[in-house]
């Protein structure tokens, strides 16, 4: 009869090292974030890139797409409450994307650049937001969800460059800068 007792296997010293050594690749969140697929132009990336300029220095250009759903969801929010006697979602006088960018008055954005598809990464709750947010916009306007993330990268845009969303000095973090944006509109 053989033995069929386990063997006490050392680990092996390759083993022990690659233990030790840190991952490639992103660094570890707290809560994992997720791909969505947006068609953006290149004046939007570089819009991105430049936003993260106005973030806190302990945040970085990967939480841009985060805030700007962040902002979006509590403008959309703000909206639905302004109509919420009336059961509808929006006013009757905004028939189309355009009229809510000038409701907000944002500028209205150059649909004649070239755009290529793209990764974002998001937050489990800040994809729910898009989508809630996006699928109400599909149903009354016929956007896409492109067009969408473009509206909340021109809402981000406008209220960083306006200066009330921190104090620079202080290190803010993600959930920080939620919570006053949702302060400030709802």
């Amino acid at each position: 009869m053989s033995d069929n007792k386990p063997k006490d296997h050392k680990a092996s010293t390759l083993a022990a090292l690659l233990k030790e050594k840190p991952k490639r690749g992103r660094p570890p969140r707290a809560v994992s974030r997720q791909n969505v697929y947006v068609a953006l132009s290149k004046e939007q990336k570089e819009q991105m890139k430049n936003l993260a300029t106005y973030l806190p220095k302990n945040l970085a250009r990967a939480d841009v797409p985060d805030l700007a759903i962040s902002i979006l969801s509590a403008r959309f929010d703000a909206l639905r409450l302004a109509v919420a006697d009336r059961e509808q979602e929006i006013p009757e006088g905004i028939t189309d994307l355009d009229a809510l960018y000038l409701l907000w008055d944002l500028p209205l954005p150059d649909r004649t650049n070239e755009t290529r598809w793209t990764s974002i990464r998001l937050s489990p709750q800040q994809i729910i937001e898009l989508g809630r947010v996006q699928g109400t916009f599909k149903a009354v306007f016929g956007t896409t969800r492109s067009q969408t993330f473009g509206l909340a990268l021109v809402l981000l845009t406008h209220f960083l460059q306006d200066g009330t969303l921190y104090d620079p000095n202080e290190p803010a973090t993600l959930s920080d800068l939620r919570k006053k944006i949702r302060g400030i509109y709802l």
